[in-house]
């Protein structure tokens, strides 16, 4: 079942990620397509399984290296 939490806007990622991604930046990420994102209106709507797999993929160190 899919919820309201399971989506987020592009306002929603600038707030998960602590205000420190200026949402000029999150807004090309979608438009590159290196974020994958759907449009139904007017905003920009991103799974938040998306966010998680987009974020992973853009680390530059595995988890767990120092």
């Amino acid at each position: 079942m899919t919820t309201n939490k399971d989506w987020l806007t592009v306002e929603d990622i600038y707030e998960e990620l602590g205000r420190t991604v200026p949402l000029d930046t999150i807004r090309s990420w979608i438009r590159t397509k290196r974020l994958a994102a759907y449009k139904p209106g007017k905003s920009y709507l991103v799974k938040r399984e998306d966010l998680h797999k987009f974020l992973e993929s853009s680390r530059t160190k595995p988890e767990g290296e120092l």
